[in-house]
């Protein structure tokens, strides 16, 4: 499972159904809000097309038996939530869809994919990324500068669409930047490092005029990330170059406008502050973990759908038990992502670091398919990975024994 022949980027079905599946949406909702699409057809028709393109990746593949390279506790903590959310779904309508939306959007796109990780290719995944990133963040910026009338402005002057968020903006940004920097480390032509470079540049743009606060956090941290997974002397001065001058920039202006736009300030109401809104429905949701602190309370808020928080979500939704057994799957996470830094392999971990970040800002469990998706296919990939070497290590180590462990026997 861990080597497959090479597949050019246009043949490789596995790397497009990756890319769609956790940085199409954008531009399945940038199209919806370009062509004046008010209902859900578009969504609903690219998510099914991308679950469709997921399962023939799979089919497609060599169709080992991959579950082997799975995690308990990762297969335990999705069928205790998908159990609660089955619960709720008796009596509450609305859990009845989050429940569909998550099978749709994230369970069953992860499970095809990670069960067919053996056509990853690290270059592949970045570039089909860098393609879906780039119509969708060189179209936000194309539509905001031309004047077009589907680009919205909300009460702080961030960028959004009617079927796209300033967060989601934000996001593909932060995606194509990603898989920007794995290509560009790549021995490539001048012409298509310079195209690299100018999406790049477009996707920074985007993000600013989203100005959405989870991915901007993201993005400090997989700066701090990146030292430690390409331990350069350039790559670490770079970095703290750059950290340095925005502390710098943030020392010296004045930050007001800034605040109000990233929605920090502490004017406004629930209704129009989304930091207000996020801090009341955090508040509520540990007042309901209170009330069921072992198994929790349910998937639901009464007032905002979802805490907008990741952890709390999870204390909320399955209590201190769904904690118990989410801990050994975080740490699986960060040893996954140690794992691949170590082989200087980038875009894994900073998707994951990007996924898990913005998860703390904005976003339910049940919409996190980016999340759940990066995540799977990591440790998926991770254990496959370390099978193979284990595998190989055995085998080293049997020829060893056989050429020169052997008893001499006497002439």
């Amino acid at each position: 499972m861990h080597v497959s022949k090479p597949v050019p980027i246009y043949k490789d079905l596995w790397a497009w159904s990756f890319a769609l599946a956790i940085a199409g949406y954008p531009l399945a909702g940038l199209l919806s809000s370009v062509t004046g699409r008010e209902d859900e057809k578009f969504s609903i028709a690219f998510r099914i097309l991308v679950v469709c393109l997921c399962g023939l990746s799979f089919l497609c593949s060599d169709r080992q038996k991959a579950w082997r390279f799975g995690e308990v506790w990762l297969f335990s903590f999705v069928g205790l939530y998908i159990l609660k959310l089955g619960i709720d779904a008796y009596e509450i309508d609305k859990a009845s869809d989050n429940l569909v939306f998550a099978m749709v959007t994230s369970i069953v796109p992860a499970a095809f994919l990670a069960l067919s990780t053996n056509r990853w290719s690290e270059v592949n995944a970045a570039s089909a990324l860098f393609g879906v990133g780039a119509l969708s963040v060189a179209g936000i910026v194309w539509l905001q500068y031309s004047g077009s009338s589907a680009v919205l402005i909300d009460n702080s002057d961030r960028v959004h669409f009617e079927r796209l968020n300033p967060i989601s903006i934000g996001h593909a940004g932060l995606t194509t930047l990603i898989a920007s920097y794995t290509l560009i480390g790549i021995s490539q032509r001048k012409i298509l490092k310079f195209a690299i470079f100018a999406v790049a540049v477009v996707s920074a743009v985007a993000m600013s005029l989203a100005a959405a606060r989870g991915p901007f956090v993201a993005l400090a941290c997989c700066i701090l990330l990146f030292p430690m997974l390409r331990p350069r002397f350039m790559t670490m001065i770079m970095g703290w170059l750059l950290l340095a001058g925005a502390v710098l920039v943030v020392a010296t202006m004045d930050m007001t406008p800034l605040l109000e736009k990233f929605h920090l300030t502490g004017t406004g109401t629930a209704a129009t502050d989304s930091t207000m809104a996020r801090l009341g429905s955090i508040a509520l949701s540990w007042e309901l973990f209170q009330q069921s602190p072992l198994f929790g309370y349910g998937t639901q808020l009464p007032l905002y759908g979802y805490p907008h928080n990741m952890f709390m979500e999870i204390l909320q939704t399955m209590g201190l038990l769904g904690m118990a057994i989410f801990v050994p799957v975080f740490v699986k996470i960060a040893m996954s992502v140690k794992f691949l830094a170590d082989r200087r392999l980038v875009l894994l971990p900073l998707l994951t670091t990007q996924a898990i970040v913005g998860a703390q800002f904005s976003g339910s469990l049940w919409g996190a398919a980016f999340l759940w998706i990066v995540v799977t296919v990591m440790i998926f990939r991770v254990n496959a990975m370390r099978s193979f070497d284990l595998w190989a290590h055995r085998r080293m180590m049997w020829r060893s024994y056989a050429r020169f462990g052997a008893p001499i026997r006497a002439g």
